[in-house]
């Protein structure tokens, strides 16, 4: 009966190619299959048991702590560097994370640079949501969501493992630690049991994490289909992928939803940003970005940094220019257009300024 995991993985067991995935069963049993479904669970409940503020604003905290783990301290401290953290913060930062569930701090951040530096190209992305084209281009995006934390992973040599995660001791620490962090999860809205019953563990808990990891989720998927691009200090749209900034993303993931100007600028921590228009632009009629750019976790780095946790931040730029390779997709990438309909982006212009 060869044909039955083929059936269950709806064709994600295989890549474009035609090679077999692996699947790592851990995964698919908790995020797969456990965390799902008490999240589910724990939805039934919200509708038909009695919940009461105190349940919510446990469930709010737990889901603003592991969020800023994972988008303070696994994305813009510990992937791009945008700011040093001193140790307190750092061992705080390591603890959200782990409880998130969304890997080690080695693992993420592995992935996530290997997202850069392939971004958007299939086979060679971790999660990019032009892998797959069924289903009207909505398979890619399942995959992108978190279907591909159910399989392996194959990245190149230079993106296994990186020095500065390899000498950080609390970086491997955490990687050890990690599933006593992931129970920890749990155990704490369990202590909340006397007082919440088992909705403490359902909401708080199962429900809370679901909703944080189809947060974060969204800035792969929705953030590389719908919203604006970010635009230079000459009018000119980032082009290089297809990353987007999504305001709704930007608010339930602390910020990351400005993923555009992400991906133009990834060691700057501050993600919801605006620049200036030069005076050719203005003189050209172009218009400023006037979009909300909403970034709940650049305000928390400006908070830290005033409680001397935080500093040597890499400050956003008043002014900035796309280079030409900034502002044409790669021919991988093209491909993809033709895929999701994508209209082609204007030629780029004759001069050639770096960021600055």
């Amino acid at each position: 009966m060869t044909w039955r995991p083929a059936v269950l993985s709806l064709g994600f067991n295989m890549d474009r190619d035609g090679k077999r995935r692996k699947p790592i069963w851990t995964n698919v049993v908790i995020l797969g299959i456990l965390l799902p479904g008490f999240a589910l669970w724990g939805a039934y409940r919200v509708f038909t048991t009695s919940t009461s503020i105190g349940l919510w604003v446990l469930a709010l905290a737990m889901y603003l702590f592991t969020m800023f783990g994972v988008t303070l301290g696994n994305h813009r401290y510990w992937t791009h560097r945008g700011f040093e953290a001193r140790l307190p913060l750092q061992v705080l930062m390591a603890v959200a994370s782990g409880m998130s569930m969304e890997g080690d701090i080695q693992q993420w951040v592995m992935n996530h640079r290997a997202h850069h530096r392939f971004a958007d190209v299939v086979g060679k992305d971790p999660h990019s949501p032009y892998e797959y084209a069924g289903w009207r281009g909505y398979k890619g995006l399942a995959w992108a969501q978190g279907v591909w934390l159910l399989f392996a992973y194959e990245r190149p040599p230079e993106y296994r493992l990186h020095r500065d995660l390899a000498d950080d001791r609390l970086v491997q620490w955490q990687r050890r630690a990690f599933p006593a962090l992931v129970v920890a999860n749990f155990l704490v809205p369990l202590a909340f049991y006397p007082l919440y019953g088992w909705n403490a563990v359902l909401i708080a808990g199962a429900l809370r994490t679901a909703a944080l990891m189809t947060a974060t989720g969204f800035v792969n998927s929705v953030c590389h289909k719908w919203g604006s691009r970010a635009r230079d200090s000459r009018g000119h749209e980032y082009r290089a992928d297809d990353s987007r900034n999504n305001t709704f993303v930007a608010i339930v993931a602390g910020g990351e939803g400005n993923h555009s100007w992400h991906h133009a600028d990834p060691a700057c921590p501050r993600h919801g940003r605006k620049i200036a228009l030069d005076a050719e632009a203005l003189a050209a009629g172009a218009s400023p970005d006037r979009g909300w750019r909403p970034d709940a976790t650049w305000h928390l780095i400006q908070l830290l940094a005033r409680a001397g946790l935080i500093d040597k931040i890499r400050e956003p730029k008043v002014k900035i220019y796309f280079a030409d390779k900034q502002q044409m997709p790669n021919p991988s990438l093209l491909q993809t257009h033709l895929l999701w309909h994508i209209e082609d982006p204007e030629p780029a212009g004759a001069d050639k300024v770096l960021v600055s």
